[in-house]
C-alpha cells in the first residue's frame, strides 16, 4: 500500500458539532476500499481568495492515509458525491527525512 495525503475542503455551512460525523464519512470510504487512516489534522475554518460556487469559505482537513495506487481515483469520485465536501486533492505523502550523517570535526589538523 502506498502513503497519501488527502487536502479535504468541507462546505462552509459545516457547524463545528458535524466535524468529526464529516471526518468519520471520509474515512468509512476510505476503509471500503481497504485502506488504513493514520491521523487527522483539522486545520480550522479559512476564508477562500475569491468565492468558488458561491462559498466564500472552507473548513480544512488533512488526512493521511494508505491505499493502493489504483483505488485513489475511486476513492475521489466517491468523495465528490458526499454533500459535505467541497474539495478534495490527493498526494502521494512525502517521504520522512532521513536522519542528516554527523560529519567528523578535523580539529587542529591541516589539509593533507
Amino acid at each position: 500500500m502506498n502513503k497519501y495525503e488527502a487536502m479535504i475542503i468541507f462546505r462552509e455551512d459545516l457547524k463545528d458539532a458535524d466535524w468529526d460525523g464529516a471526518v468519520d464519512a471520509v474515512r468509512a470510504e476510505i476503509e471500503k476500499l481497504g485502506g488504513k487512516v493514520a491521523s487527522c489534522t483539522r486545520l480550522g475554518k479559512r476564508e477562500f481568495a475569491r468565492p468558488m460556487q458561491k462559498q466564500l469559505s472552507g473548513h480544512y482537513g488533512l488526512i493521511a492515509f494508505q491505499l493502493e495506487g489504483d483505488k485513489v481515483g475511486a476513492l475521489q469520485a466517491r468523495l465528490k458525491l458526499d454533500e459535505q465536501v467541497f474539495r478534495v486533492q490527493v498526494v502521494t505523502a512525502p517521504a520522512a527525512a532521513a536522519p542528516a550523517k554527523q560529519k567528523e570535526a578535523d580539529h587542529g589538523r591541516g589539509a593533507e
